[in-house]
Parts: structure tokens; C-alpha cells; sequence
């Protein structure tokens, strides 16, 4: 459940760090125009006000969090035998038990187990993204500056000056973590969950081509020796008679 939880996290939260992302890496090492940038900076001000991503941590996001992993607890524990490659036959006679009936049995007090994981959890995201919160401020700018011209920045930057612009700015980000975003994405954990079978088997076919890493057993003694200098150990000596 551990796995489940911060995979979904990351999902959830990777969205927000992409969107400083619109432009491939080779464009990203030229400076941009610094009169763009400069109005860029103000407008990547507003959209990410101070404190922001602390606060969607502590409310918005937590809660839902809380309502996409209840949601999976109620998926059948099938679809994740299919996950795991179980075959169609011992899938089929799982039925239609789900996770949380499952868990209920090992652990008593799961429920509370979960909220205070996720809670706590939560709590350590938001000092983190409080820390990141400046460079993806800047990063947003870069990416503003690149990708609108300077009247177009201009024009954001007269519409963030206005009532509804100013509204909008302070809010949009935050929008994306509320009520109606949280039921949208619990909604969507069945399907999330019945595509990811499809999504494994995917990933493998686009490996299977290639030779499989590397086991311990494997290695010649240059390739151990020199792990062991990477990683800053000695080749073990052997043991005197």
C-alpha cells in the first residue's frame, strides 16, 4: 500500500513541476529575451504567490490524496494481481474482493494507519515543495518568456492588473487541488488502475529486445573492483591463513 500511495503522489504532483516544462532542453540553454523575462518575473509572481504550494499541501492536496487512495482501497485486488502478471486464470478466481476488505483483516486499524500516513506525509511535501517553490517561480518565468511574446506578456500582465485577472492568478494553480479536481481524479482510479496492466505490459515490450541487466554473480572482477571504487569501498582481501 506504501507503493500504491506514493505512486500516486507522484502522478498527482508531477503536473505541477511539468509546467515549467513547455519547451524541449535544447531550447532551454539560451537565455531569454530579458524584457520579456523581466515581465515574465511578474507574472510567474502572481500565478505562484508565496506560500502557495505549502498551502495546497496542507488542504487541497492532502485531501485529495485521501480521497484517491479510499478510492483504490475499493478497487478489486484483481486488478492489482494483474499488475503483478498473475495469469487470467488466478485472476479470475480472486472474484471481486477488494484491497481495503483484504487489508481490514492484517491490520485493524488500517484506515487511521493510512489518513495519519497521509497526513504526515503531507506535512514533509509541503516543507519540501516551500523549498522549490522559488526555482519553479523562476522556472516558470523562463519558460513565460519563451514561449509568449513581449505584447502578449504585456497583455497578461494588464489582464492580472484587472479584478478578474488578479482573481484568477492567485487562484488558478490552487483550483487544480480543490473539490471538483479531487472527485475528478477518484473517479478515475478504476480506470487508472484497469489501463495499468496495459501500461506494464507496454513497457516491457519496448525493453525486450534488450539483454537483461546485469546480476552480482555476473560481473568480472574489473566490473566489481570497479564498482567498488565508485561507490568508495575497498575490494575485500582475502582471509589470512
Amino acid at each position: 500500500m506504501k507503493t500504491l500511495v506514493t505512486a500516486i503522489l507522484v502522478a498527482v504532483a508531477s503536473p505541477a513541476l511539468a509546467q515549467t516544462q513547455s519547451v524541449p532542453p535544447a531550447q532551454a540553454t539560451a537565455a531569454p529575451d530579458p524584457a520579456r523575462l523581466a515581465v515574465a518575473r511578474e507574472l510567474a509572481d502572481k500565478l505562484i504567490p508565496q506560500g502557495m504550494y505549502q498551502r495546497m499541501m496542507g488542504g487541497n492536496f492532502n485531501r485529495m490524496m485521501e480521497s484517491m487512495v479510499g478510492s483504490a482501497a475499493d478497487i478489486p485486488v484483481r486488478d492489482f494481481a494483474k499488475m503483478g502478471g498473475m495469469s487470467e486464470a488466478d485472476v479470475a478466481a480472486l472474484g471481486q474482493t477488494t484491497l481495503r476488505e483484504v487489508m481490514e483483516i492484517y491490520d485493524p486499524y488500517w484506515q487511521e494507519r493510512q489518513q495519519r500516513m497521509m497526513r504526515s506525509m503531507m506535512g514533509e511535501m509541503g516543507k519540501l515543495m516551500a523549498t522549490l517553490e522559488p526555482k519553479v517561480r523562476v522556472a516558470l518565468a523562463r519558460a513565460y518568456a519563451r514561449e509568449y511574446t513581449l505584447p502578449e506578456l504585456q497583455e497578461l500582465q494588464r489582464f492580472f492588473a484587472t479584478p478578474a485577472g488578479s482573481h484568477y492568478a492567485r487562484s488558478s494553480m490552487e483550483l487544480m487541488m480543490g473539490p471538483d479536481m479531487t472527485q475528478a481524479m477518484a473517479e478515475a482510479m478504476p480506470e487508472i488502475m484497469q489501463q495499468m496492466p496495459a501500461l506494464v505490459q507496454a513497457a516491457q515490450a519496448g525493453t525486450k529486445d534488450l539483454p537483461p541487466p546485469r546480476k552480482a554473480e555476473d560481473l568480472t572482477p574489473e566490473q566489481r573492483e570497479k564498482i567498488l571504487k565508485l561507490l568508495g569501498s575497498k575490494a575485500e582481501q582475502p582471509a589470512k591463513k
